[in-house]
């Protein structure tokens, strides 16, 4: 295939290398651009799915909430920052909001906490709403992702108890099921700090644009859409099941009754909901930003040995490979990951859930891993499994991780550029050599490799990166949804 990991030090290989990065250095602008953007498009072209009648149909849990967007450096005064920045797993007070805030900030890490201070929080967003520029959208995984999935042509179902004006944001043919028949509900509320990439905030700059969430919630950590939504997956017969929403029960304060943990006894039922599929029926679960060591712990119980397909950033792999390895979770990560060191992750958690699957005796083994990052998209899927076209669903995510960002649909190269280099290691293991040489007028990598004793493909695809970030909440969840938009046979 092309792309193909070959082993690098011949004399051939290095006049490549040479020749590409001179070339490269030596014109005004970088004149990979222009064919890495003709390329995806037409990668994206050429694999369209529902078309017609043959339209895939995808449920999604759990939640929603209003999304409050605030410039975090206007909303924020550094002169009050007492103190180093410093990680906290929930905030109680101004003091640690601010240390957290400022912690992630100069990493340029997404991140998302709860906000365990009421009184505080309410006086945040009353800050936050006398701001120019501050603006309303909605927010949550499923929501988000069930737009993206909409906008692609497919069928869609999701998950939550929302009020009138949110349902407002969501496309009528979209079918919502959560709450009961004119149900008063309040909304919860997630405000996103947004910042852009060399921001300031006092002494510190951030390396990359991203943001900062905060919530108070009171509805979306309880899944309270749970049962609603078991009630009608039957009826609705999904191609495709998405379990998001789960980290709204991060730190959250669950009363426990007597011996019972409530949470888990609802992540139980999210398990019990995945295993009521059919096998017909594919089950992808998103990663989000965790701290919770005992909640990241049930998910590695009650959810990942029983999905499909897993997504995440570069911050959610290295969590999720050192909780499924060390049992630890990992607060923050590099912004901008080598993409061997990306992969060796892949392959660890490939491995890890694996053995999970045979532990838990489950039905269902994992065949697919899509980890996003600023740079890069690399998709790893199980050869002959069910997911198909991992070229082209690479393609699609790099594009619309642009388009999202820039808030645009057409790929404009003055505001584009490209992190990955001319070349790449498949592993940082010193033993393998393997390289990629990146090909412009061929942009997304694939070969085949054996992981865990199974024949897999692995596809890298490079991110045209948006340099003028108009929306980085959000991102992520358009992401993932654009790169399993192409996976599924109808």
């Amino acid at each position: 295939m092309a792309g193909a990991p070959v082993k690098f030090g011949t004399i051939l290989s290095f006049c490549v290398l040479f020749y590409a990065v001179y070339f490269r250095r030596n014109d005004v602008g970088d004149i990979r651009l222009s064919p890495v953007k003709d390329q995806l498009l037409n990668l994206e072209s050429n694999n369209k799915v529902a078309i017609g009648n043959l339209q895939p149909k995808v449920a999604l849990g759990y939640g929603a909430c209003h999304d409050l967007f605030v410039n975090a450096t206007q909303l924020l005064n550094f002169n009050e920052l007492k103190g180093t920045p410093e990680h906290f797993n929930e905030i109680s007070n101004k003091e640690e909001f601010l240390k957290s805030f400022a912690y992630f900030f100069k990493h340029g890490a997404a991140a998302e906490r709860f906000m365990s201070n009421s009184e505080l929080y309410d006086e945040l967003i009353e800050k936050a709403l006398k701001l120019h520029d501050t603006r309303w959208a909605i927010g949550g995984n499923a929501p988000l992702m069930a737009k993206r999935f909409f906008m692609e042509g497919w069928k869609v179902l999701f998950a939550a108890k929302m009020s009138q004006k949110l349902k407002s944001y969501i496309p009528n043919d979209i079918q919502i099921v959560g709450d009961e028949m004119n149900e008063e509900v309040k909304d919860d509320i997630h405000m996103i700090l947004e910042y852009k990439a060399d921001e300031i905030f006092g002494s510190y700059k951030a390396p990359r644009a991203n943001r900062y969430i905060v919530h108070n919630d009171e509805n979306n950590p309880l899944l309270s859409s749970l049962e609603k939504f078991g009630e009608t997956l039957p009826k609705f017969n999904p191609n495709l099941l998405v379990i998001s929403g789960l980290q709204m029960m991060d730190n959250y304060p669950f009363k426990r009754e007597g011996h019972q943990d409530l949470r888990a006894e609802r992540l139980k039922l999210v398990k019990e909901q995945i295993l009521s599929q059919p096998a017909t029926t594919l089950t992808h679960f998103e990663m989000a930003s965790y701290v919770d060591l005992e909640l990241l712990l049930h998910l590695t119980s009650k959810v990942l040995p029983y999905v499909d397909s897993v997504g995440m950033n570069e911050q959610e792999l290295t969590n999720l490979c050192s909780i499924l390895e060390h049992g630890e979770v990992s607060i923050v990560a590099d912004s901008n990951p080598r993409v061997a060191t990306a992969l060796d992750q892949m392959r660890k958690i490939f491995h890890l859930i694996r053995e999970k699957n045979k532990i838990h005796g489950s039905n269902r083994i994992l065949t697919r891993i899509h980890v996003h990052t600023l740079a890069y998209q690399a998709i790893l899927t199980v050869k002959n499994s069910n997911w198909k076209r991992t070229e082209a669903a690479a393609a699609k995510a790099s594009l619309t991780a642009h388009r999202y960002v820039c808030n645009n649909q057409n790929i404009a190269l003055d505001k584009s550029k490209l992190l990955l280099d001319d070349s790449f290691s498949t592993t940082t293991d010193n033993e393998n050599n393997s390289r990629v040489f990146f090909e412009p007028s061929k942009p997304v990598s694939c070969w085949d490799e054996v992981v865990h004793r199974e024949s897999v493909e692995i596809c890298v695809a490079p991110v045209l990166i948006c340099t003028e970030a108009q929306l980085t909440a959000g991102a992520g969840d358009n992401i993932s949804a654009a790169g399993l938009v192409l996976q599924i046979e109808k």
